[in-house]
């Protein structure tokens, strides 16, 4: 399936976005995906290409600027939240610490410093 519609892939976002970026869950595995993180990334991707060939190039530049993680969005503070939930963070290394956090955040991007940030939240909360 090629969905390359701009209307489509958009609702795909908000929806992936909703469920992935709600306070509880149903479904735990949700939030820890690494094939919803991927294909949450993918859409943007295809939503930032498809508003290109449109010529919105505008509005494509703004898509590329909203995938910058915000601290002030309501989805940071869940992702600090299953950051506390997970167990086997201390069995991590740091860069499976790195990864997992990108996984967590995407399709949203952090910057080196905010996932230093979180890395040293969850050593932090997790230190024996």
């Amino acid at each position: 399936m090629n969905i390359t519609k701009e209307s489509e892939l958009m609702a795909l976002h908000r929806a992936i976005i909703e469920a992935k970026f709600k306070e509880s869950h149903e479904d735990s595995a949700i939030p820890y995906s690494g094939i919803l993180s991927d294909l949450s990334e993918r859409i943007v991707t295809n939503i930032i290409q498809t508003l290109s060939e449109n010529g919105e190039h505008d509005e494509a530049k703004n898509w590329v600027s909203i995938v910058k993680l915000n601290e002030d969005w309501h989805g940071y503070g869940c992702i600090k939240n299953w950051i506390q939930e997970t167990e086997s963070w201390v069995d991590m290394s740091v860069e499976d610490k790195s990864q997992f956090i990108k996984v967590l955040c995407s399709p949203y991007q952090p910057s080196k410093h905010q996932e230093n940030d979180l890395i040293e939240f969850g050593d932090r909360h997790w230190k024996t």
